[in-house]
């Protein structure tokens, strides 16, 4: 684990915010991290981190992102990065482009599709590269930012949802910088902190998952270009509905002039404050569920092994009530040990008819619901996260 001074300033003091424990599949005991506020520039991140090697492991072996067949609403939010873009950087259709952390190349296939035709992407799980490559044929690499080498040098550099998971944000805005040609833009898309606050969350907790471990607002984004030499064209913060979320979608120019001019982020203190508070609010039915599954001793089944899963499972007492099974559509997590039992795939749900299945998911909660009505002909107590239990017998 590491602990980290502030990306920003350097402060080594920040104020501790919420201490986050995860329980994932393989692992013997919990982990955690801590989230922080740093108290001179107000920077929020996470601390007490896994070294970035172990992060590029985990993120390598993630394939719950995938997406074969990609949803509408993904869909929609790839074409809002891409006209963002559009609208604020003068590109041609012969620029270089790389996108750095592709997934499967979703945005880049925004930039094939307007007739871009010199394409990169970089991208750290080998599965996702591959499929980007069949599904798209685009050009995508398997690889992480710091070991990502190359001599050409990009008109946009692109990172849809990957800045908030660097753990060494100096050097990583030193890299990118590097494949960047002077006066190129860099396009970036991350998660908004002052949103966080702004409404009770769909999951308990569900901002701090493991991999995100910088939580920006538009302050302490601008603070850190700035001190890598670049200066800002347009910063906005708009919601997506996908995720139930606001991303900053933020575009800015290599000016190759550093500054070390820093204002202050007196707020991302206070929504973080209020997230952890509308976070506990929510948890406190899904511990009511739990403390009842635990004294009714039925029979459970958990549908998901993923981040809400792993909270959940330190957050209540969900891992003390009869779970007889645990399934999970990501084939990498299938057959790995949690709580004791061995990760299945969702067929396996039919060996426990007798059982309540809960859904430890919200944005797929009712896809889910779905197939086990009409794929495994499931007829017993469903529960999802909102309590809205579903009797079919």
């Amino acid at each position: 684990m590491t602990r980290r001074a502030c990306e920003i300033c350097g402060g080594a003091e920040p104020e501790a915010l919420r201490r986050q424990h995860f329980l994932f599949p393989g692992l013997p005991r919990p982990v955690h991290y801590d989230v922080v506020a740093c108290r001179v520039c107000g920077f929020a991140y996470a601390s007490d981190i896994p070294d970035q090697s172990a992060l590029n492991q985990f993120y390598q072996g993630v394939e719950h992102h995938l997406h074969a067949e990609l949803p509408a609403g993904l869909e929609r939010i790839h074409a809002d990065f891409f006209r963002f873009v559009q609208d604020n950087a003068p590109l041609k259709r012969d620029d270089r482009i790389l996108d750095i952390g592709s997934g499967m190349g979703h945005f880049l296939r925004q930039f094939q599709i307007a007739g871009f035709e010199s394409l990169l992407g970089m991208e750290p799980s080998p599965a996702a590269s591959e499929l980007a490559r069949r599904t798209y044929g685009l050009d995508i690499r398997s690889g992480t930012l710091d070991g990502f080498a190359t001599e050409e040098r990009f008109r946009l550099v692109s990172l849809c949802g990957v800045l908030e998971h660097i753990a060494d944000l100096t050097g990583g805005m030193a890299k990118i910088s590097t494949l960047l040609e002077e006066g190129g833009y860099l396009f970036l898309a991350v998660p908004d902190v002052m949103s966080f606050g702004a409404a009770p969350p769909a999951e308990p907790f569900l901002e701090f998952a493991l991999e995100h471990i910088n939580f920006f607002s538009e302050t302490s984004l601008d603070n850190l270009l700035r001190g890598a030499g670049f200066e800002k064209v347009e910063v906005i913060s708009q919601h997506n509905d996908f995720y139930d979320n606001h991303y900053l979608l933020a575009l800015y120019r290599k000016a190759g002039e550093a500054s070390v001019a820093i204002e202050p982020d007196r707020a991302s203190a206070d929504s973080l404050r209020r997230y952890v508070a509308f976070s506990q609010e929510r948890l406190a039915p899904v511990e009511a569920q739990a403390r009842r599954l635990v004294a009714s001793g039925e029979p459970l089944v958990i549908w998901g092994a993923g981040g809400l899963t792993s909270r959940l499972l330190c957050d209540t007492r969900l891992g003390e009530a009869n779970i007889r099974a645990i399934v999970d559509r990501n084939k990498a997590l299938q057959g790995k040990p949690l709580l004791g039992v061995a990760i299945s795939a969702p067929e396996s749900v039919r060996e426990h008819p007798d059982a309540t299945v809960f859904i430890a998911s919200t944005t797929y909660a009712e896809e889910i619901r779905r197939t086990l009505v009409d794929a495994y002909g499931w007829t017993g107590r469903i529960i999802c996260l909102a309590e809205q239990d579903t009797d079919r017998q």
